[in-house]
């Protein structure tokens, strides 16, 4: 139940994209930065990547992922990140997906190209 781990992801204004679009392989990159996070319980990490406020996010995620990761949540988060170099992407370089085995939020993997970054999408 990696859905459990990044559910407090906020979704950023269309109008905020970067003009030059992300790439698949920047898509792995940073699926892999928050699953690193997410096994280290590094909730600055992982909170630049879902975009939540940040007074309130670092709390949430110290939280959510204790109990995620004392309830058997690394063996899922491992299963992941062992899948993210193959995993199929369907991406138009401003909207993608990725195909994990335990999607990250809410039954999607979704990300949205903010900033020059790839960002959770809720």
């Amino acid at each position: 139940m990696a859905g459990v781990c990044v559910f407090a992801a906020v979704a950023l204004a269309p109008a905020a994209a970067a003009d030059s679009p992300g790439t698949v392989a920047n898509l792995r990159g940073q699926v892999a930065r928050l699953l690193t996070a997410e096994l280290a319980k590094d909730t600055g990490t992982v909170c630049a990547i879902v975009a939540h406020p940040a007074s309130t996010c670092a709390q949430h995620w110290d939280r959510s992922l204790t109990r995620f990761l004392r309830h058997g949540g690394r063996h899922t988060l491992k299963a992941d990140m062992a899948a993210v170099a193959g995993a199929g992407v369907s991406s138009n370089g401003f909207w993608a997906t990725i195909a994990l085995p335990h999607p990250l939020l809410g039954g999607h993997s979704d990300f949205g190209w903010y900033d020059n970054c790839w960002m959770v999408e809720k």
